[in-house]
Order: C-alpha cells, then sequence, then structure tokens
C-alpha cells in the first residue's frame, strides 16, 4: 500500500488529474426493483449481489434465488456491472459447526522437496509447514491441531472472506528452533508469530510455542504458552484479501476479536457469552499492563474476577470510537496524519510494551499507544458483530466491497497509465517531436499526443477508507462512535473511558 500512496501522490496530484465519478452501489437496504428476463417475463425482487455467474434475488415472500446472468436484459446486466458485489448469505450468528472439536490432525512427511533442502516439510489438510528442526509426525500432530482449528473457524466466519493459498493449495508456515533464526527470517522482536503480507507466509519461534529441544530430541514442555499471537496472525493469513482493501484498524480489530475468542478442550468457545467474556479477559490483563502489574493472568477469568472489574470506577482508558473510525494507516501507525521524515530516530518503547509489527514507535508515552489502539479497534468489531449482528456485519461486507470497487478502478488505472507512457514513449520518437528546456513538447500540428487516463480519484485514503461510509450507514462518525461507546459500556457491564 504504501508504493500505491506513493504513486499516487507523485503521479497523480502532480499530474493534476481530476476525480473520476464512482459507479452507483445497490443499498442493501434498497426497495425492490423489476427485472425483465430475455424473453420479456418479468419479476420485482432485491438485488443481494453476484455468486458465480447467478444473481442473487430476495423474491417478496422472502424466498432466495440463483438467476443466471445470460437470463436477463441487457439493461438489467448493465445495472448487476453498476453495481457488481459477491453474495453472501445473511450472519445471524457463529453457526454450531463453529466450536467443534479438533482430535490430532493427519500430518505428512516430505523429506525430498528440493526447494528447502536441509528442511523438514510437514502437511496437513490446509497448512504446509516448513521447519528447520526435526519435530516428528506426532509432535506436528499436536502443534498443527491450532492452525487447522483456526482455518476451520474461518470457514464458517462472519465475513465470509477465506484466502486461497498459492501452494497447491496449502498455507505456508515456517517454524525455528532457534529464536535468533526467526528474527533472521524477519520476525519481530518480542513477538510469538508474524504473518508476512508480501511473502504470504506465517512465521514462528517454537519456543514460544512451547516446545523445546531435550535429549529424545523436540518435545511439548508446556500447554500454556500464549495461543493469542499465533491465532490474531493466521487471521491475517487466512484473510489475505482484506489487507490491502481495509484499513489497518479493521484488519487489527477483526484479527483481535478472533484471537480472543476462548479456546476450551480443542475447540473455539464461539457462543456469545463465552466471547464476551474473552474480551472481559483481554480487558483485564490490558487494565493490569497499564497499572504496571508484574505478571499478566493466563487463561480464562472467573466470573467473579468480571464482576470485581466491573465495579471498579475508572475503567480501562480508550481512543473515541469516532476518531478510529475514520483513522488512515498512516496515523494508525505514527501516530501523524503525515508520514515522518525518512530516517527519522524513534526512541525504544517502554516495557512491558512492544513495538507491534509494522508500525513506528513515535513521542514518549506513545508506547502505550498501540495497545490502546487495538483495544479500541477491537472492541468496534465486536460491537459490528456481536452486537449489532446482521446488519452490522453487512455494514462491514460492503464496507471491504467498496474498497474493492476502488482498488480494481485504481489497479485499471494503472494499467492505463502504463500503456499511456508507452504510447508517450513512442510519440516521442515521431519525427519532429521535441522535448523543449522547459518540459514542454513541440511537435508538428498534424500529429496529436497520446491523451493520459483519468484518476478514478486523488486522495491516497480513498483506496482503504473510501467504503467508510458503508460502515457508517450514511451517518457521521460521531454520532456512530457515541452509539458504538454506549452500547459497549452497556453490553459489557464496564465503565469504560474513550478519550
Amino acid at each position: 500500500m504504501q508504493e500505491y500512496r506513493a504513486i499516487l501522490i507523485s503521479l497523480l496530484l502532480g499530474s493534476g488529474l481530476a476525480w473520476g465519478q464512482k459507479p452507483p452501489i445497490a443499498d442493501p437496504k434498497s426497495p425492490p426493483r423489476e427485472w425483465t428476463s430475455t424473453d420479456g417475463r418479468k419479476i420485482t425482487a432485491t438485488y443481494l449481489g453476484v455468486q458465480n455467474a447467478s444473481v442473487a434475488l430476495r423474491l417478496p415472500g422472502g424466498k432466495i434465488t440463483f438467476v443466471p446472468t445470460s437470463k436477463f436484459s441487457a439493461e438489467d446486466n448493465a445495472f448487476v456491472q453498476a453495481n457488481l458485489f459477491d453474495y453472501r448469505a445473511a450472519w445471524q450468528a457463529w453457526p454450531p459447526e463453529s466450536k467443534e472439536a479438533m482430535a490430532l490432525v493427519p500430518v505428512d512427511e516430505d523429506k525430498n522437496d528440493p526447494k528447502f533442502p536441509g528442511a523438514f516439510i510437514y502437511k496437513t489438510p490446509h497448512f504446509r509447514f516448513i521447519a528447520d528442526v526435526n519435530l516428528g509426525t506426532a509432535l506436528m500432530k499436536d502443534l498443527a491441531r491450532v492452525f487447522e482449528l483456526t482455518y476451520h473457524l474461518h470457514s464458517t466466519s462472519p465475513l465470509g472472506t477465506l484466502a486461497k493459498p498459492e501452494n497447491n493449495g496449502l498455507f505456508d508456515a515456517k517454524l525455528f528452533g532457534k529464536t535468533e533464526s526467526y528474527h533472521t527470517a524477519g520476525g519481530p522482536e518480542s513477538t510469538a508469530g508474524v504473518y508476512l503480507l508480501k511473502e504470504k507466509v506465517f512465521l514462528a519461534p517454537l519456543d514460544l510455542m512451547g516446545v523445546r529441544e531435550g535429549s529424545t530430541g523436540w518435545r511439548k514442555d508446556s500447554n500454556y504458552y500464549d495461543l493469542s499471537t499465533i491465532i490474531h496472525e493466521l487471521t491475517h493469513m487466512l484473510t489475505h484479501g482484506m489487507l490491502d482493501n481495509l484499513p489497518t484498524w479493521v484488519n487489527e480489530g477483526y484479527a483481535e476479536y478472533v484471537a480472543n475468542i476462548p479456546m476450551e478442550k480443542n475447540a473455539f468457545m464461539t457462543a456469545d457469552g463465552k466471547i464476551r467474556d474473552g474480551v472481559l479477559d483481554v480487558l483485564i490483563n490490558y487494565t493490569d499492563k497499564i497499572h504496571g502489574a508484574k505478571k499478566i493472568r493466563t487463561g480464562v477469568l472467573s466470573k467473579a474476577d468480571h464482576i470485581n472489574f466491573a465495579k471498579q470506577d475508572n475503567g480501562p482508558v480508550l481512543f473515541k470510537v469516532e476518531d478510529v473510525l475514520m483513522m488512515n494507516d498512516v496515523l494508525w501507525s505514527t501516530g501523524s496524519k503525515t508520514p515522518p521524515p525518512p530516517g527519522t530516530a524513534f526512541p525504544p518503547p517502554k516495557p512491558p510494551w512492544i513495538r507491534f509489527p509494522g508500525t513506528v514507535v513515535t513521542g514518549e508515552e506513545s508506547y502505550l499507544r498501540l495497545p490502546r489502539l487495538y483495544r479500541t479497534a477491537h472492541l468496534i468489531i465486536y460491537y459490528f458483530i456481536q452486537i449489532e449482528g446482521e446488519k452490522g456485519v453487512l455494514k462491514i461486507r460492503r464496507f471491504l466491497e467498496e474498497n474493492q470497487k476502488n482498488m480494481a478502478r485504481y489497479q485499471k488505472y494503472l494499467e492505463d497509465f502504463k500503456a499511456y507512457q508507452t504510447k508517450v514513449a513512442a510519440f516521442m520518437n515521431l519525427p519532429g517531436v521535441t522535448k523543449l528546456d522547459d518540459g514542454r513538447i513541440q511537435y508538428p500540428s498534424n500529429l496529436t499526443p497520446p491523451v493520459s487516463p483519468q484518476a478514478p480519484f486523488t486522495d491516497p485514503d480513498t483506496l482503504k477508507l473510501g467504503g467508510v461510509n458503508a460502515l457508517l450507514g450514511g451517518e457521521s462518525a460521531s454520532v456512530v462512535g457515541a452509539r458504538i461507546e454506549a452500547a459497549l459500556i452497556e453490553d459489557l457491564g464496564v465503565k469504560l473511558q474513550f478519550k
């Protein structure tokens, strides 16, 4: 995305190209419209999106039907093309299969992969593990469970997004026997795992997964390691398509939402009450850190812990929701609306806070800022999924769809601009065409220079925030933010402070 921003600023703003018109978007609350088949028959129905080569329609009685686009008139197909988005079934709650327990997963060992000489390769139904030490299939069956469980959870997720791996249908995960090797491969300091966006690979150090080398080889010596970071980063991997199409606060908030769904007996506990308990657990630990607790509690906390937490007069301090709703990636990462100058040095974060991957720490007190952002983003996503339910999930889906359209329009512009540059280079080689000292082009009157394509937008933030109006439902961020804050305080029963 940084390269997109740079291209937009240098090419679009510099050339003074005009703002393009957005195509009309079908409002999910819009009334039914009349559809006409190729043989002249008519039907009144509400447009719900496209699935494969068919249009999803809700009939007046509520039934949903799918009609091939080839059956509709040219006018109807033009409407669909102008309002193109994927149909997804309405979300009501996590389905029962989301909390199915999983036994040891099947593991195949591949010892002769020429792409990874010296590595130990293990394959499960959805992942390929590349380890730099010999773990053996028995241990991998245990370690791989959380990966397969997380995949299974995302296959039933509210946003309906599941990435498609490029390695013969398997997602790549690299495991390291030494933490130093993890850091050398790109793993940030003080992290238990990371997803590398460009490489499309998950990295994790084995020692932070409760695995140690003993006299008889590698073995699991603890079942109490922190799974949340692994699940958080796997969420980024499994929702890869969202990363370039939604602002950081949405991606991080959603990853935190998933990572803090409690897990018991090898299953995610996706009942509403369990998810709420998970939110309270993470808020309690967050508050303990703010107050300088030396030891952070692990595991699911008790009802008494939750009750005592709710009684506190001063609950956890968070950001104003309206500020986060409109926050671009630069502001999230740096605390500034504009990027810092290249080479700027920042003071290191203070313990116990760490510098989150892909972010820059600025200012003396900024070590508190990112955890506060993560908690606020987490609660916003919790609100849309758990409190608003179907309506809130639809808003996030539409936010993503609008941004995907903006990205597609921008990528089409980049293709057109590249073709334009090729035409300009060819034009400059024509007889009589000369570039003057002041930058202007002189050419014979019988020649016509190529015309630059029109940019779809001039604001780089349009790529990730252009569809935010779909999330806000046409209201202002301040109105929606105030509503979210009040609903969270009531739902969680905690005196949250939004500042």
